[in-house]
């Protein structure tokens, strides 16, 4: 650096002389210019005897004199000039090329300091940059682990942010207590079971009562013997669980099956002419043949499964007969329209059904002790009397008489004891049938009261009669909240 600047310093200085010296000639030629025309202004003085002539021939020559001395200065002053100009030209590209060497070399901590104090105010950009520190074993251990840490900050601070704050899980809901259920027991809990036996098709639909009677006991039955429980009858934990669990599975007879159910629907298939040659109550092989032929006669899928459909058609008055059906034999004192259905009945649900020309008298058919009635078609008073005469006896899904019955059983036995021979329909078949159609308001005695699931026969006032599975019998009682409830519409087949 101290090399660099002596040559500046040399260099400028032999510049400053050269300039210095061509100044000095200048002065100098200027000096003698003045001197050669005070000589020739004194020459040029006239003596006392010159003539004019001598003064009128010198004048031209003076003058050429001082153009030729006036231009030899201005060429000295140029010569100047241009020296002085190269010099200020140097300079600055001598200082720049002593900046730019310095540049290169790298400057001590004492002169860094010593710029960044001159440079206080240059601007950010062209700061010096900062000398980067030495780090020992101990510092660069204590870098990396708050490089570390700040990472794993960085980490959960970007985990909080994508994350959302989980929501708070419910609280599970606490598993239910259930109480040994057994028959002829009353409990709290027995309406919510029997109406769940109901929405699967086990229990005939009517309305439910705190009483675990006969027929609660035998729709728990057909349920633990369709999900492979112990067949006691009893409403167990075990078997009350199953129940309410999503897994519990609808109604239905099937192949291996045995019980009354079975029974009954071998009866109503033989009768309908199908090939069954028994009726032993078990669900065999000879069974299942005539379940699939009946399906495919009346246009179901032929699995040979009884479900709540299939049966619920089996029973009722649009059942399809076999095709090598016959009609059963006339009993003495009957007689029969050659209908489908059981015993003579007529079938199709049409409204005015024909008579049978059918009497009853002294409770020969079974009516309710010793109760009389007489058969007396299209009378809604002999038709209810012989609705009466029934009150007290059982009931039992799907038997139509003498002495159990269901809903639809009862309406169907009470219409055919009076002479009307009106074909058996379930209460859908009832809802859906061609008779005339009344509202709530507009009920008469006599008329056939559809609710969901359900029918029975309106004695007026508010009342009917009706085969009660809550109660386990033929009923006389009020029209409540719960037939309201549940209302379709009501039927006139008389």
């Amino acid at each position: 650096m101290n090399h660099i600047i002596s040559n500046v310093k040399e260099g400028f200085s032999k510049a400053f002389s050269a300039a210095k010296s061509k100044l000095s000639q200048v002065k100098s030629s200027v000096s003698n210019i003045h001197v050669s025309n005070g000589k020739s202004r004194k020459a040029a003085i006239p003596s006392a005897g010159s003539t004019r002539a001598k003064i009128t021939m010198q004048r031209p020559a003076r003058h050429q004199t001082r153009r030729y001395t006036a231009r030899r200065v201005n060429q000295k002053r140029f010569t100047a000039v241009v020296a002085i100009a190269v010099v200020a030209i140097m300079v600055p590209v001598m200082v720049m090329a002593a900046n730019g060497d310095t540049a290169q070399v790298e400057p001590e901590a004492p002169e860094m300091v010593q710029v960044a104090e001159y440079n206080v105010n240059a601007p950010a950009e062209v700061a010096a940059p900062e000398a980067e520190p030495v780090l020992t074993d101990t510092t660069q251990a204590a870098v990396e682990e708050t490089t570390v840490a700040a990472g794993e900050e960085d980490a959960a601070v970007a985990g909080t942010a994508e994350e959302p704050t989980p929501s708070p899980e419910p609280t599970p809901e606490p598993t239910p207590q259930y109480v040994m259920l057994t028959e002829g027991m009353n409990d709290a809990s027995v309406p919510a079971l029997q109406q769940r036996l109901m929405d699967l098709y086990y229990m005939g639909a009517d309305e439910t009562t705190d009483y675990y009677g006969p027929q609660t006991a035998q729709a728990i039955k057909y349920f633990q013997r369709k999900h492979g429980l112990a067949v006691d009858g009893a409403a167990g934990p075990e078997t009350q669980a199953l129940l309410f669990s999503d897994q519990a599975k609808e109604y239905s007879m099937a192949l291996g099956a045995e019980g009354y159910d079975v029974e009954r629907m071998q009866e109503r298939l033989m009768a309908l002419g199908y090939p069954i040659s028994t009726t032993s109550g078990y669900f065999g092989e000879e069974t299942e043949k005539a379940v699939k032929y009946f399906q495919r006669m009346n246009g179901l899928t032929d699995d040979g499964s009884v479900g709540h459909m299939t049966e619920e058609l089996i029973y009722s008055g649009e059942a399809e007969k076999a095709l090598e059906y016959e009609a059963p034999k006339k009993e003495s004192g009957s007689s029969s329209s050659g209908n489908k259905g059981n015993g003579g009945s007529s079938g199709g649900g049409n409204k005015g059904g024909g008579s049978s020309g059918e009497s009853s008298s002294g409770g020969s058919s079974g009516g309710g002790g010793g109760s009389s009635y007489t058969a007396n078609p299209g009378s809604v008073e002999a038709f209810i009397d012989v609705a009466l005469a029934q009150v007290g006896k059982g009931y039992t899904l799907g038997a139509k008489g003498p002495d159990e019955f269901d809903c639809s059983g009862f309406v169907y036995y009470a219409l055919k004891q009076s002479g009307n021979g009106i074909g058996y329909m379930t209460s859908g078949g009832w809802a859906s049938s061609g008779y005339t159609t009344v509202g709530w308001d507009d009920l008469q005695r006599g008329d056939i009261v559809c609710v969901s699931g359900h029918v029975a026969i309106y004695l007026g006032d508010g009342q009917v009669v009706d085969a009660s599975s809550g109660q386990d019998a033929i009923v006389v009682r009020n029209m409540g909240s719960w037939f309201q409830s549940r209302f379709i519409c009501g039927k006139r087949p008389l």
